[in-house]
């Protein structure tokens, strides 16, 4: 293993397998990123626009100048930058939720306000990584914009400034996403048994492969040939920038790049019924192979349906779209709502 240095950070391996950061920020380092003047152009990069870059400022000066909160952001924001790679865990700041959200509360009520401020002074790391692995600067960005796509998800929900989907995020800083076009999509070791048979775990040691997973940004329609150009571009650079995860493959296996899964409320069959099977949704769910399934999956509908997390009165909720009335309804009589897990060959 080799490994190359940079003034902040040294890339270990050939092909790199991570990135690690060679210092950490002090607190004064932290209070300067947050308060300064290229601070509006840091958070649309980051996608956080509108209300939320409107509320964050002010937030932000307030944090830089309370030095019991300035220093637990500093702490978060050198563990988030700490590593990122193939391998990397990223940071479980769920587990730390409770004790964070009550120190923010001497600034403003919701949750998260602490973790989207280590999030703001962190992402050099993460960056270097996508650079180390051929994603361009604009893409790497594109990535990172994720946190203010969640936090606009968590608006929609509370109306108020917040992040509740910490540890998506964090896999994000730990280098696991990539953001190409319509979709998304992050690497991992999937069970061979799971994958060919939709079989459960038999033992520790089933054989495991790499494969492509996708996932479904709220950011509008299912296009289908915004779906196809997603998966293109997906098999693009990931044969190309991740070669390396297909070399000793067993020649019966698909070649690396070309297995997709998708782990989503989006994989049902409820589609044909409530909104046609032309509708975008019917068609982006009848692409997979079925591997599994949750037939406790309402609470996942609700989420990305309403932006509510339980407990949800399902009388309440509101049925302005044909997708509003049929997740409703499913979820008022009875029938809830059954989560797909599927794979993709292309």
């Amino acid at each position: 293993m080799t490994d190359r240095r940079s003034p902040q950070h040294e890339v270990l391996g050939d092909p790199p397998v991570a990135v690690r950061a060679t210092s950490s920020l002090s607190p004064a380092d932290v209070r300067v990123m947050l308060t300064a003047p290229s601070r509006p152009a840091l958070l649309e990069r980051l996608g956080i626009i509108g209300e939320d870059a409107a509320d964050l400022g002010p937030l932000a000066d307030a944090a830089a100048a309370d030095e019991e909160l300035l220093a637990e952001i500093t702490t978060i924001a050198n563990a988030l930058r700490s590593g990122a790679g193939l391998e990397e865990t990223a940071l479980d700041l769920s587990a730390q939720k409770e004790r964070h959200d009550a120190l923010q509360q001497r600034l403003a009520p919701g949750e998260g306000l602490l973790p989207i401020l280590a999030f703001l002074v962190s992402t050099s790391t993460v960056r270097a990584w996508h650079a180390a692995r051929g994603l361009d600067e604009e893409l790497s960005w594109t990535v990172l914009a994720d946190l203010g796509q969640q936090m606009r998800v968590h608006r929609r929900g509370t109306d108020l400034l917040g992040l509740h989907q910490l540890n998506w995020v964090t896999g994000n800083w730990a280098g696991r996403l990539v953001h190409l076009g319509r979709l998304q999509f992050d690497l991992s070791r999937r069970r061979v048994a799971r994958l060919e048979h939709g079989t459960e775990r038999t033992g520790p040691d089933e054989p495991v492969r790499w494969v492509i997973g996708t996932h479904i940004p709220a950011i509008g329609p299912l296009d289908p040939e915004a779906v196809e150009e997603s998966f293109t571009a997906a098999t693009a650079y990931f044969t190309e920038q991740y070669a390396d995860l297909g070399q000793d493959r067993p020649a019966d296996a698909p070649a690396f790049g070309h297995e997709f899964t998708c782990d989503s409320w989006l994989l049902s069959g409820e589609f044909e019924e409530i909104t046609g099977p032309e509708s975008n949704l019917a068609r982006f769910a009848a692409l997979w192979e079925r591997i599994g399934g949750d037939p406790q999956g309402g609470d996942g509908a609700l989420f990305f349906v309403f932006g509510k997390r339980p407990p949800v009165d399902p009388a309440t909720l509101p049925r302005r779209t044909r997708l509003e009335a049929g997740v409703a309804e499913r979820l008022a009589d009875g029938r809830g709502w059954t989560t797909g897990s599927g794979r993709l060959l292309r």
